[in-house]
């Protein structure tokens, strides 16, 4: 089962649901629910406070108490059934969830978690462990410790055996993971969930339905989805992912871990680096678009530039869905303009 709350942070970016919001093509609850599939999940229940159309994936109320949802999402399965709670708060790769699984399989406990030692827990929830690696309970996060990554294995049986997750009843473990993982809270953070998502790459995937000049230039890895188009002279550097019916214009450069979403247009000579653009958005000519973020419908005028800054990570603007930024605008670093927002041309904004 699936956890999937809005996330009000992301509402500067998109109007759609938090589990909605797409990345690579997928949205986030997809991103998920394909994670649990691919470790032999036969039911997906994504637990959410809107009402989503998701093909494939049944839907629950998720109510302010979590464990609560989950203890009664789990009375609806089988007895004998081991159900992987997960989230769309952290993202972790599919690697993480077949290590969990195994680990829960191989030390026959009744719950296992996914935890990472961390130095700051204050993001999440700590778990605490005893010197034989057996969970003995959780607490709000301060300071170092194992922060849980929202993702645990458990037996069904444990609720009819013990009636409650009593940490100090149950056999419960962890499976220390060491790799990446995003925790999805704002804006930014989708930019380092597709750097992420990106940097896995093992091979490039060119749809045989996509439209490719012979003069368009492909260097590194990409994934090039059905029906979008590369024109004349257009140069993707990647890793890049480039979406369904998405048009790159003559003469556009896409680099850096950049991800053009179903139905976006770059427009000739935009240059595109380090960057989410949105389902159905324009960039328009000759933009420079760094380090940000571009929301559903958004459409950048040509000629307009978001300027970066670097303190903790590389950062340019979020804009959010269908708002409209005028020709030859220069956005400041960090600058958020709000979904349905309309920037006069030749604006210094922010």
């Amino acid at each position: 089962m699936v956890f999937a709350p809005n996330g009000g942070e992301l509402r500067s970016l998109s109007n759609e649901p938090k589990p909605m919001v797409n990345v690579m093509g997928k949205p986030l609850l997809i991103h998920v629910a394909d994670n649990l599939r691919s470790i032999g999940a036969l039911r997906v229940i994504a637990a959410v406070e809107d009402n989503v159309n998701v093909e494939g994936v049944e839907l629950s109320r998720l109510s302010n108490d979590y464990w609560g949802t989950l203890k009664l999402i789990i009375k609806e399965t089988p007895r004998g059934s081991t159900v992987v709670f997960s989230s769309t708060e952290y993202y972790v790769p599919r690697e993480a969830y077949e290590a969990l699984l195994n680990t829960h399989l191989s030390m026959g406990y009744d719950a296992t978690m996914l935890v990472t030692a961390v130095e700051d827990t204050s993001s999440g929830v700590v778990v605490h462990v005893n010197s034989e690696g057996r969970v003995t309970g959780l607490s709000r996060g301060m300071g170092p410790g194992y922060l849980f990554l929202n993702l645990m294995v458990i037996e069904r049986n444990v609720f009819e055996d013990y009636g409650e997750l009593n940490w100090g009843s149950i056999k419960a473990g962890v499976h220390l993971w060491n790799g990446w993982f995003t925790r999805v809270n704002s804006p930014w953070s989708l930019l380092d969930l597709t750097r992420n998502l990106l940097s896995g790459l093992r091979e490039s995937t060119i749809s045989t339905k996509a439209r490719i000049s012979p003069k368009a230039s492909i260097e590194g890895l990409v994934v090039i989805d059905d029906d979008a188009v590369l024109d004349h002279n257009c140069t993707l550097r990647g890793p890049v992912y480039v979406g369904k019916g998405a048009y790159v214009g003559t003469g556009a450069l896409l680099r850096n871990h950049t991800s053009i979403e179903e139905g976006a247009v770059i427009g000739a000579n935009a240059e595109v680096t380090e960057s989410l653009v949105g389902p159905r958005a324009t960039v328009g000519r000759g933009s420079f678009i760094g380090a940000s973020l571009i929301g559903p419908r958004a459409v950048v005028e040509p000629g307009v530039v978001t300027l970066t800054t670097t303190v903790d990570r590389k950062i340019g603007a979020v804009i959010g869905g269908g708002a409209r930024v005028g020709a030859n605008s220069v956005i400041k670093p960090g600058s958020v303009v709000k979904p349905s927002e309309l920037i006069n041309p030749l604006t210094y904004y922010g």
